[in-house]
């Protein structure tokens, strides 16, 4: 619903509706072309009498509008011939600038054509110049990618052809081989005992077994894990940080990465990196002091873990040496028998003083001591437990000792010469919580002594034992045995061979020479096909680049044409746009020149000439109005009575028992409004919307009866619009308002008329009648 229409009140007196209003109602309508349906509810049949009566009244209504009208344009003829009276007449100085205004409108319009064409040439010019740039781009890229293609398939070719040539060169040497070896088969016939020939077969065959029994040992061959460190103690027992026998041992030190609030924290507690589960494990167990093939052992590995990390920095391996070992045994030794516990060698003067013979006696001195312990929680001590201990120990000395400022660090940075030992913990102090001391000792050599250097083998040892299964050592002695075997016997069949050739020197040359000869007309074969492989594409590529030129250049020709004539089609429309404009011109200016020159003051006769032709304008115009009106109200009237004629139609279908129909119309709908009447009161109202911007919905009050059964109304409003004439009345007076007269339109407004209302009133008695009549 888009449109608005006013309700005049003559049309609400053809529905029988008693309105009181102000000025104006507008009734809601739908659009033109929509569908629209109206529901039909009484309980009683509207007769034929009251549709003819609808009808008069409307006509009624529509005669009315049509002498308002009339009489509206009557006025205002007559208002426009007043004014054309007390025009002037028109004098010499109003004409000749009248001349000029129309000369500088007229070189306004043909600069603006002017201007507009080169705005159009220049565009067309613009688009036709880009378009000859895209089209060489285009074809640019077509000539490259047929170059490419040329250039591709040329290479292609080259490559199959060199292929072949090789391949047939190989197949050749190949049987120039065959043939030389068919010939020396032949002269050495019978003069090499075949039992050379046979041990070298029975040898080859022998390795061949020995190597398969190899290989099928080792595809059963399993490989342990190296264990990785933590950085919580929680996660050191999970996967691949736990050692769970001496196979998951590193051989080398591995930055944890700890968090720096941890690494740099004093406060932070120490982290077991590696787990110490041994689930496997099958190493010695200690169960008092250590023998020096232990303390050997347990020092080897610790000086390979040290030696890992020193390298990684850049820095010489410490010096590990049988002097410097047996100093850090009896210095162990020395502290047990001194129930030293964990307090430093130096802390005991006694022990100090020991300390110094021990190194003395073995040719070092005594520099650095770092010190770690086991606990004793420990179901049982072994060699790898002590050997897990050893590698979280010196882990942590490394990377999280800010607790002790980086000491045990420095000390491992600074050392040269190092020994290590393991002291049972003696202290009756200490030794319920702690059962085993590591004591990293370092020391330096002193002059004049020559120090044996020991050579740590750990790494080998524990790499090694990370693989079970797999080929036995004696396996692998067999094939190396087989090896052997199979080079003497090929040794034996080579001195036989040299022996037998010596008796048929001149037949092998013979067939060496021709063999050779072979071969090098292969190669020269070999080398003509890739000479004209070679040469062809060369060709191809010379023929590409020719091509590729050449539409390169006809590409930049083609552009330059194109350029060429969108400039001449530029010039020739700029050339004809100007020819127009200068006509134009000089056109205006003889106009120009000759009103000039005829401009005079307006006579009487020709100013009541002028204001004759204009009020002859007007009046027409006033009569093409009223004629309009006249066609659109008979148009309204007609659909008026073919609504009329379906209403009573269905209110016969109502009396006969029908309680409620509905009708649907999809033409133009003339103007209605539908009064929803209801029991529930007396007085009910209209509901009148507009859809137009700056009115407002009015409800007026509908005198019904109160009691009567639901039924809606369709009241057919024929609207009206002041209509306004766009364009200028032929030389209309200056200041002289436009005519307006009353035109139907569907969105449209118009006054209620005084001799509405008093039909209004007629019409609602007569309605309150016909209410009483059908009850």
């Amino acid at each position: 619903m888009k449109s608005s229409k006013v309700i005049s009140t003559t049309a609400l007196v053809l529905g029988g509706l008693m309105v009181t209003t102000s000025n104006q109602m507008t009734a809601h309508a739908d659009t033109e072309g929509q569908a629209t349906t109206n529901q039909v509810v009484s309980p009683q049949s509207a007769s034929t009498p009251q549709a003819s009566q609808a009808v008069t009244s409307y006509t009624a209504s529509q005669a009315t509008v049509a002498s308002q009208a009339a009489s509206q344009s009557a006025t205002a003829t007559q208002s426009y011939a007043s004014q054309l009276e007390n025009d002037p007449a028109k004098t010499a100085e109003q004409e000749q600038q009248a001349a000029k205004d129309k000369q500088t409108a007229s070189n306004a319009k043909a600069d603006q054509t002017l201007n507009d064409a080169k705005s159009t040439a220049s565009s067309v010019q613009s688009q036709a110049v880009q378009q000859a740039h895209s089209d060489k781009v285009t074809a640019d890229k077509q000539a490259t990618a047929t170059k490419n293609e040329a250039e591709s398939n040329a290479q292609t070719a080259k490559n199959t052809a060199d292929a072949n040539a090789l391949s047939s060169k190989q197949a050749a040497d190949k049987q120039a081989a065959n043939d030389k070896d068919s010939a020396i088969k032949q002269a050495q016939s019978g003069k090499v005992d075949g039992k050379y020939a046979q041990a070298v077969k029975d040898a080859q065959n022998q390795l061949t077994a020995d190597t398969n029994t190899v290989n099928q040992a080792n595809q059963n061959k399993t490989t342990a894990y190296v264990a990785t460190p933590a950085t919580s103690t929680a996660d050191s027992v999970v996967g691949q940080h736990d050692i769970q026998s001496e196979k998951n041992l590193p051989t080398k030190i591995t930055d944890p990465n700890l968090p720096n609030n941890i690494a740099n924290n004093p406060e932070a507690d120490a982290i077991g990196y590696y787990g110490e589960t041994l689930k496997d494990d099958n190493s010695a167990v200690i169960t008092g002091s250590l023998t020096d093939s232990q303390q050997y052992e347990l020092a080897d590995y610790a000086v390979t873990l040290v030696n890992s990390w020193r390298k990684a920095q850049g820095l010489n391996p410490v010096i590990w040496t049988r002097q410097s070992q047996d100093a850090a045994i009896e210095v162990a030794k020395m502290r047990e028998r001194n129930k030293l516990g964990m307090k430093h060698t130096a802390m005991d003067s006694n022990s100090y003083k020991e300390l110094h013979v021990i190194s003395n006696s073995n040719g070092i001195s005594y520099k650095q001591e770092n010190m770690s312990f086991l606990e004793s929680y420990h179901d049982k001590v072994t060699m790898t437990l002590l050997k897990a201990q050893l590698v979280n120990t010196i882990t942590a000395m490394l990377y999280q000792d800010a607790t002790s400022n980086w000491g045990h660090k420095n000390n491992f940075t600074n050392m040269e010469v190092m020994g290590f030992s393991v002291q049972k913990n003696n202290d009756p102090t200490t030794n319920e919580l702690l059962s085993y001391v590591l004591v990293f000792d370092g020391f330096t050599n002193n002059e004049g002594t020559t120090p044996e250097v020991l050579t740590p083998t750990s790494a080998q040892t524990i790499e090694a034992s990370r693989t079970s299964g797999g080929a036995t050592k004696a396996q692998l002695q067999a094939v190396e045995n087989d090896k052997v075997t199979l080079a003497n016997a090929q040794k034996a069949l080579t001195d036989a061979t040299n022996a037998a050739n010596q008796s048929i020197a001149p037949q092998l040359a013979n067939i060496n020479d021709t063999y050779e000869k072979a071969l090098r007309a292969n190669s020269a074969e070999y080398q003509t096909r890739l000479s004209t492989a070679d040469n062809v594409y060369k060709q191809a590529i010379a023929s590409a680049e020719q091509t590729y030129s050449n539409a390169l250049a006809k590409n930049t020709a083609n552009e330059t044409a194109k350029i060429q004539q969108a400039q001449s089609a530029y010039n020739t429309a700029i050339a004809k746009a100007t020819a127009t404009h200068d006509a134009a011109i000089k056109q205006a200016q003889q106009t120009y020149d000759t009103e000039y020159a005829a401009a005079h003051d307006e006579t009487p006769a020709e100013r009541t000439a002028r204001h004759a032709k204009m009020l002859a304008a007007f009046k027409a115009n006033e009569a093409t109005k009223l004629a309009n009106l006249k066609a659109q109200q008979a148009t309204d009237l007609k659909n008026f009575k073919a609504q009329q004629t379906a209403t009573s139609k269905t209110a016969d279908q109502v009396k006969a028992g029908t309680h409620s129909t509905t009708i649907k119309t999809n033409t133009k709908q003339p103007n209605t409004h539908t009064a929803k009447q209801t029991p529930q009161a007396a007085t009910d109202t209209v509901s009148i919307k507009s859809d137009t911007v700056g009115e407002q919905e009015t409800d007026a009050p509908v005198l019904l009866h109160q009691g009567t059964p639901e039924h809606t109304v369709s009241v057919l409003v024929p609207t009206v619009k002041s209509v306004q004439r766009h364009g200028e009345t032929p030389d209309q007076p200056a200041g002289q308002a436009k005519s307006t007269l009353p035109q139907t339109n569907e969105s449209s407004v118009a006054p209620i008329s005084l001799i509405g209302v008093a039909l209004l009133g007629l019409l609602g008695l007569s309605y309150r009648g016909l209410r009483r009549k059908v009850r």
